[in-house]
């Protein structure tokens, strides 16, 4: 009896939204990432006295929402900048300064305070390098709809510094950066 009263307990909380400051939240870990996993991946770098690269994604979420962490995946360790833009205004909300030691995997970043989204407000979420792993898409193109939420497109700018990244487009996916979403229940 003792068992069941034991599973049954682990079932109950395992279905309960997180609450936060009374507020309820449920979330997903790697939202877009796992649908591109079978996809090629390839590298590209910096050459001689080409720039870096400030890349990453843009999206929006259908319900209000927070980041509660962030995934990187880059051939390089070491430090590097990660930035989210309000892609209306252009305007930089947060720098984060996370430390890649596994070149090979994605590093999963929690954040201490999550990031609040606006729903159905444009965002993007990016990394400044010089070397980074990106998927092409061949049979398919961005936008892609996940749950309450969409990847709009990759987005990129040629820069030796954090820029807002001017350029988009929907057969790539530049940097291999990916994002722990909760949704406001």
């Amino acid at each position: 009896m003792k068992n069941y009263s034991v599973a049954f307990f682990l079932l109950l909380i395992s279905g309960c939204a997180v609450l936060q400051n009374g507020v309820s939240y449920s979330g997903e870990e790697k939202v877009f990432s796992k649908n591109w996993r079978g996809n090629a991946t390839y590298t590209r770098a910096a050459q001689g006295r080409e720039p870096g690269w400030e890349m990453g994604f843009s999206f929006i979420t259908s319900k209000e929402a927070r980041i509660k962490g962030i995934w990187i995946k880059n051939p390089t360790a070491g430090s590097l900048p990660v930035s989210i833009w309000d892609a209306d205004t252009k305007q930089l909300l947060h720098t984060f300064r996370f430390t890649v030691g596994d070149t090979v995997n994605y590093n999963h970043f929690i954040l201490h305070q999550p990031v609040p989204l606006t729903a159905n407000k444009k965002y993007c979420i990016t990394v400044n390098v010089t070397k980074y792993y990106y998927h092409n898409l061949p049979f398919t193109t961005l936008p892609m709809q996940v749950n309450n939420c969409t990847l709009l497109s990759s987005v990129y700018e040629e820069t030796y510094y954090q820029r807002y990244p001017q350029y988009e487009i929907n057969n790539v996916i530049h940097g291999l950066i990916d994002v722990d979403l909760d949704w406001k229940q």
